[in-house]
């Protein structure tokens, strides 16, 4: 069955000047466009009715945005599931709204949900709770546990994809087991080459935003998605730009050590 992918429209597809349409987010407009040339469905998911919802629609058509389905269901879902509920099923949501909720595909024996008290996605912009990606499946989906042990409240991290994580049994504060988790060999770190990056495809990569720093982060190369560039959670990285607006490093440059010099092979 194919990835179905519900999109909200105020806020999401263009900035939320409701009821009047606002000005089109071209990151988010290419991306969807991305996934449907990659075999996705795609479906308006808004609150807008009657009138505004056709406005919406005519508004997606200017910007070359064409959807599966309306306010419901991918028609092959319904027919593969035999339901058609009020809730669009999707395989995911875009919405400016969602918050995103740690999702394991499995944990530790013995691990969280026995006597453990809270889970938490670290925040990538904060540098006292950043948790490098894994060192061995290079996953981003890193998580900070705080569980009660024998000998009290203590802290762990570990990624949800392999299990890798750090639990030394005595770290009383995130920042001990951050601190382990975080270490790495002092190895070089120049820019990737564009040859590099466009071979690249299932790894983390750290993209600096040239122009404006607080846009930098941590990002999984995807191939699928698209071969003109990467989105980014804060900006589209367009191959044609490499070197003058940003740059791509396998780990995140360190503070003074920003080698801006791409290499060519």
């Amino acid at each position: 069955m194919r990835k179905a992918i519900a999109i909200d429209f105020d806020g999401c597809l263009c900035t939320d000047a409701f009821p009047a349409i606002g000005e089109p987010n071209w990151p988010v407009i290419k991306r969807a466009q991305a996934e449907q040339r990659a075999g996705a469905g795609l479906i308006l998911w808004t609150c807008r009715e009657d009138q505004l919802l056709l406005d919406a629609i005519a508004a997606c058509e200017g910007w070359g945005l064409a959807f599966d389905s309306i306010n419901e269901s991918l028609p092959d879902w319904i027919e593969a599931f035999g339901t058609q509920p009020r809730k669009v099923g999707a395989s995911e949501y875009w919405d400016d709204k969602a918050a995103s909720i740690p999702v394991t595909d499995r944990f530790f024996v013995g691990g969280a949900g026995d006597d453990s008290i809270e889970l938490l996605e670290p925040n990538l912009g904060h540098k006292h709770m950043e948790l490098k990606p894994c060192p061995f499946c290079g996953s981003t989906r890193i998580f900070y546990e705080r569980y009660e042990g024998p000998a009290g409240e203590r802290w762990r991290c570990w990624c949800a994809k392999c299990l890798a994580g750090i639990d030394p049994g005595t770290a009383q504060a995130a920042g001990q087991v951050r601190e382990m988790w975080n270490r790495r060999p002092d190895l070089p770190n120049a820019p990737l080459t564009l040859e590099e990056l466009r071979e690249m495809d299932g790894e983390p990569v750290f993209i600096k935003c040239l122009f404006n720093d607080e846009l930098s982060s941590y990002v999984v190369v995807d191939k699928r998605r698209d071969s003109a560039g990467i989105f980014t959670r804060l900006f589209y990285a367009s191959f044609d730009y490499y070197g003058d607006e940003w740059l791509a490093y396998r780990r995140k440059p360190e503070e003074g050590k920003n080698d801006q010099t791409v290499r060519h092979h």
